[in-house]
């Protein structure tokens, strides 16, 4: 399945708007592939905060630096490692089978809200991976 993303339609003239605000919100049509067993179901805001929180207060305790995001659409937290905050994972909270899962920004799903422990563990291993690659990189100015 396709999801696509539309922009402003073109003026009559085949012109695109040109106002500032038009063309901040304007974007041309994109194409967002969405795999076939993507969740779809999103909890309500209260459902994915409460879950959020939850993990928010396990990765603390291990030495992460969480920030929420709940102004957005759809509930997120942003986890990274203090003295990395250019590296990290947006976390949501998405449905499937057997209840709510804790999903990652690439669309794997971590773990079963209610495996805290597994949570914690599949996203520390993943930044924990990217944070070593990255440091090895800078050891090697990137070569």
């Amino acid at each position: 399945m396709v999801m696509v993303a539309w922009g402003l339609p073109p003026s009559p003239d085949g012109a695109v708007a040109q106002d500032a605000a038009a063309s901040e919100e304007a974007e041309a049509a994109r194409r967002v592939l969405v795999p076939p067993d993507a969740l779809v179901a999103l909890p309500r805001p209260f459902i994915a905060r409460r879950q959020l929180n939850r993990l928010a207060r396990a990765l603390r305790r291990r030495g992460w630096t969480v920030d929420r995001r709940y102004a957005e659409t759809c509930p997120m937290l942003r986890v990274f490692f203090p003295d990395m905050p250019c590296l990290g994972d947006s976390v949501t909270v998405a449905g499937g089978d057997g209840g709510w899962w804790y999903r990652s920004s690439t669309g794997e799903l971590l773990a079963p809200c209610a495996d805290m422990d597994l949570a914690v563990t599949q996203v520390t291993t993943a930044l924990e991976r990217w944070i070593a690659m990255a440091r090895s990189s800078w050891g090697t100015d990137g070569a």
